[in-house]
């Protein structure tokens, strides 16, 4: 039986799809009276569910069958039960909530995005000792209650538990369910798929201190900002409902605030953030953990305890996709070490499922997010499973227009969210990637097709002409993206979200649309090459050549820069759109921005990834250094002053004053990390799947030692350095019969097969 034709409907009618509405909890009874050889049981949902076999869950997966846009396919989870089918009665059962089908997603923590109404499909295939089989489904013979202890559930907002409503035994033989409800059969219309993903689960565990804060409240701090659920022990008379909200910071008198999860200027669409467990308390002394909530949070309010607050009946569970966590970076600095500890938090909080852009407010896919991010992403972890399953929803919600969206799943916005230039062409970036990562050419093969779409859609799209940009001369205009949203830089220093939204909606940034025309293009002529599309590589080569050209002609000046912004010297440098004869004078024209700023960070969100790598690769290592290392804002380090455990998605998350401003928790800014993997330790792959090795560092700074380790396709690569004075050494580590490429500070270059090697030279003081 095909799980495709089990769905079920458990809820009845009427309700109101409009309001938060309790889980549905859902039993099937069948009897077993032969040996059983083999049992699998597949499950999925158009929700989230808890799938339970004679009351015990089958295993200990959180929020499944996971994120995908339910418009095209939803997952199923597939488990081994064989040990627990007993002779005689037996019980299917599950519990089905909102999750991101229907709960509130989004900035606006809109509900029904993708549907209304819940549906539960399994299917248990049972093979007996005596050669038989059996299949037990989800069907009319299953019966449903929503009258369970699980009143309202939400992965954001809210999640309230009644304990007085508990059903014990429900999920297991011998509960009398003659009370409950038939349920319907139920369609749908999308594909039903193995788990592609990573599976969500329960990682770290945190202890809280117990704070009393000015304003007479009791909060928990958990000592990190991260993604989980609270675990609580209380004792008290049956009735008295206590509250938990999550929140990431205190205000500036020390007090809980959840003020800065409102976003910048953007309040009117804001909706409701909640973070807010409600639990009603049976009489005694009761445990609870959340079923299907998530929250991004450092601390927790306390609300209505019937007892003392004590800090050891609460317990912080970080909850994320169990990606392989294999890169770590260390070095004589402890307050890059920190940044990188709080890099790897954020990765953690906003890999739930999906590479989401904060876990409070938003949740959301944003692409860019993860395209800026996506190597430092491949140096601290292995996220190909988890970014491929993220990936085919990307190709799956492109336009018959050839057009792609800029949030993945787009939260049922079909047609929406749309054609944003260096936000909808990550598809291509982040390909190309895991490509050099992992030299699986079938990544490229995978999304091929795709980015010919979109390419071809933005050849079209440039004919267009945008009524507010009239007045502006171009030459080649037919080749200049000016109509459509574009982001543009975003974030830059001394910005305003909502300005530079407006500001967008009419007067897209033309020099960023162009760059990343161009940039995709070539993208594509590289993936062509790759794969043996000889005519192909000639046509985008051709065209990769022509937005050249078109970008020099109208957004440079005799090849050079000339802006009072740095994000317009670091874009060119970085998209090899500079010509080599002017390059080092448009670099010494960024180097001179960066002193003029003091070496606080001027880029946005576009080009913050590529500003330290520019710098390092055009010769200013000691500037690159300096931005990284300084304390004042903007910058990474300003936030470890401010002791941050996350990063910030503005610069200025803390000011000075102690006043919080947006979510603290956002990976992008964090993409820098990966210049202290391939440059300051100096690990890049020379050849695709790091097939070859090329260890080059970069000393600088205060720094007086360095060391990183990552596993690659073929083995642990390894690079130590240290400085005493004049003296650098450098010891590495390859897999054995790799050839290994090795550049010493001085210049020496040695080439030599994989294993353990040592190296010194003379560097500069």
């Amino acid at each position: 039986m095909k799980l495709e034709n089990c769905f079920i409907r458990p809820e009845i009618e009427p309700f109101d799809p409009k309001t938060e509405q309790p889980a549905s909890y859902v039993r099937r009874r069948f009897s077993v009276t032969k040996k059983v050889r083999k049992a699998v049981l597949s499950m999925t949902a158009l929700g989230v569910y808890r799938g339970y076999l004679n009351g015990a869950e089958p295993d200990d997966q959180l929020l499944t069958p996971g994120y995908t846009d339910y418009a095209f396919r939803v997952q199923y989870q597939q488990y081994d039960v064989t040990g627990r089918i007993r002779e005689g009665e037996n019980v299917l059962a599950a519990i089905v909530g909102d999750g991101w089908y229907r709960g509130c997603i989004n900035i606006g923590s809109v509900r029904n995005s993708y549907g209304t109404h819940l549906v539960l499909a399994f299917v248990l295939e049972l093979e007996y000792a005596d050669g038989t089989t059996d299949v037990i489904t989800s069907d009319e013979e299953c019966r449903a209650t929503q009258d369970g202890a699980l009143r309202e559930n939400n992965l954001k907002t809210i999640e309230r538990y009644d304990a007085r409503a508990e059903m014990p035994g429900w999920n297991a033989p011998g509960f009398d369910d003659s009370a409950w409800h038939g349920v319907e059969k139920a369609e749908y219309t999308g594909i039903v798929i193995p788990q592609q993903g990573e599976k969500v689960l329960r990682h770290e565990r945190f202890t809280p201190r117990v704070l009393h804060t000015p304003d007479g409240r009791t909060v928990l701090d958990f000592g990190q900002n991260f993604a989980g659920i609270i675990r609580f022990r209380v004792t008290g008379r049956a009735g008295r409902t206590v509250a938990l909200t999550m929140g990431e910071t205190l205000d500036e008198h020390g007090n809980f605030t959840m003020k800065n999860l409102t976003a910048e200027g953007a309040s009117l669409i804001s909706g409701e953030v909640g973070q807010r467990l409600e639990y009603t308390l049976k009489d005694g002394s009761q445990e609870y953990e959340p079923l299907f909530q998530v929250c991004g949070f450092r601390y927790a309010l306390t609300e209505n305890w019937p007892e003392e607050i004590r800090a050891e009946n609460f317990t912080g569970i970080a909850v994320y996709s169990d990606l392989p966590y294999t890169g770590t970076f260390s070095c004589s600095d402890d307050r890059i070490d920190r940044l990188v500890r709080n890099v790897r938090w954020s990765m953690k909080s906003n890999f739930v499922d999906i590479p989401g852009d904060c876990p409070t407010r938003e949740r959301t896919g944003w692409t860019a997010d993860i395209s800026v991010f996506s190597e430092t992403a491949c140096y601290l972890a292995d996220p190909r499973k988890f970014l491929e399953k993220w990936l085919e929803d990307y190709k799956r919600e492109q336009g018959a227009d050839g057009n792609l969206p800029f949030v993945v799943p787009n939260g049922g916005k079909d047609g929406m969210q749309k054609g944003c230039m260096g936000w909808s062409n990550a598809i291509a970036n982040i390909a190309m990637t895991l490509y050099r990562f992992y030299g699986d050419r079938a990544i490229l093969e995978n999304v091929y097709d795709t980015v010919v779409r979109f390419v071809d859609f933005n050849i079209k799209r440039a004919e267009k002409r945008n009524p507010f940009l009239l007045f502006r001369r171009f030459t080649h205009r037919n080749r200049i993206i000016e109509t459509g949203f574009h982001y543009g830089e975003w974030l830059e220093p001394g910005s305003k979200m909502f300005r530079d939204y407006i500001r967008d909606l009419f007067y897209p940034d033309t020099e960023v649309t162009a760059a990343w025309f161009y940039t995709t293009v070539k993208q594509l002529a590289d993936m062509a090459k790759i794969l043996g599309k000889t005519a192909d590589e000639r046509r985008y080569r051709a065209l990769q050549e022509e937005l050249k050209t078109v970008y020099q002609e109208n957004f440079l000046t005799d090849g050079l820069v000339k802006s009072r912004r740095l994000c317009r010297y670091v874009r060119p440098l970085a998209m090899g759109l500079i010509d080599e004869e002017k390059t080092a004078e448009v670099a010494a024209g960024l180097n001179g921005k960066c002193r003029e700023r003091d070496y606080t960070i001027g880029t946005g969100f576009l080009t913050t990834w590529q500003l330290l790598p520019v710098l390092t690769e055009n010769g200013y290592p000691d500037t690159a250094y300096r931005i990284l290392q300084n304390e004042n804002p903007p910058g990474w380090l300003y936030e470890i002053r401010k002791g941050a455990t996350t990063t910030w998605e503005n610069w200025y998350g803390i000011d000075e004053k102690g006043v919080p401003t947006d979510s603290h928790n956002h990976f992008a800014p964090g993409s820098v990390v990966a210049w202290l993997f391939h440059t300051c330790a100096g690990i890049r792959p020379l050849r695709p799947g790091f097939e070859e090795i090329l260890i080059r560092p970069v000393p600088g700074g205060t720094l007086t030692w360095a060391r990183a380790d990552i596993r690659t396709p073929q083995g642990a690569v390894s690079s130590a350095w240290e400085r005493k004075g004049r003296l650098f050494t450098l010891t590495v580590q390859a897999p054995e019969g790799v050839p290994l490429t090795v550049q010493l500070p001085d210049g020496t270059v040695h080439r030599l097969p994989g294993g353990v090697h040592q190296f010194s030279c003379e560097v500069s003081i």
